[in-house]
């Protein structure tokens, strides 16, 4: 038996169907950018930054306390204080784009309320100017989750640690900067090693010392050896 299927266009145009996807989309990430008030009015979370982010869920919430403490935060990041930086640090980093930038280097306390005594870990959280925006070159989309410094210390467990770390910000953003929603999570030390800045030897072959010429961390990549980072 032959069965004869008829096709025939939709009743519902594409351009509908497109539209309902986009509303439902909206309204489940709604949630995620906005805060509600009193009066039911919806308000955004760093409005015009968050933007960029397409609704990521790394956004902030407005009213984010300096430091996060809860029991999930493997390192409370706390006391934390900056000083501007005549300059950025010899061989330091600095983004192509989107400056001109500067440097700032902040002090802060770290207590260790994880599992084990660690020696690195990441920071993370915003850095916000005066008028709210986000100032840190790693850190421009509030809805990303990225790290802006990453530290080298010995964290003993329940230990305050006094640390400091430089971070590049844009050198036109409104003074005073603030800090939102930081806290510390546990990085590998060998990891965090290859992100150090790069000394001498490593950016002119010509400065290194007597039998240093190919620098050992990425000699170990010549010979197959490069998840062997020393530490």
């Amino acid at each position: 038996m032959l069965f004869v299927v008829s096709l025939r266009p939709s009743s519902t145009p594409t351009a509908s169907r497109r539209a309902a996807l986009r509303a439902a989309t909206s309204a489940a990430t709604l949630p995620l950018l906005a805060n509600v008030d009193a009066a039911g009015a919806v308000t955004r979370s760093f409005d015009d930054d968050v933007k960029a982010g397409f609704g990521q869920t790394g956004a902030l919430r407005a009213d984010e306390p300096e430091s996060l403490t809860g029991k999930s935060v493997d390192i409370v990041i706390k006391d934390l204080s900056y000083v501007e930086l005549k300059s950025c640090p010899k061989n330091f980093f600095i983004p192509p784009k989107e400056g001109p930038w500067t440097c700032i280097e902040v002090s802060a306390t770290a207590v260790n309320q994880g599992k084990r005594e660690v020696k690195a870990a990441d920071v993370f959280g915003q850095l916000l100017d005066a008028e709210g925006f986000s100032a840190s070159s790693t850190a421009l989309d509030p809805s990303q989750k990225t790290p802006f410094a990453t530290l080298e210390y010995t964290f003993p467990k329940g230990k305050e640690v006094a640390v400091t770390w430089v971070c590049t910000v844009q050198a036109r953003s409104p003074r005073p900067f603030r800090f939102a929603g930081i806290k510390g999570a546990y990085r590998n030390l060998a990891m965090a090693s290859t992100f150090r800045a790069f000394d001498d030897c490593e950016i002119d072959s010509s400065l290194c010392d007597d039998g240093e010429e190919q620098p050992s961390n990425a000699n170990a990549l010549r010979e197959g050896k490069g998840f062997s980072y020393k530490q």
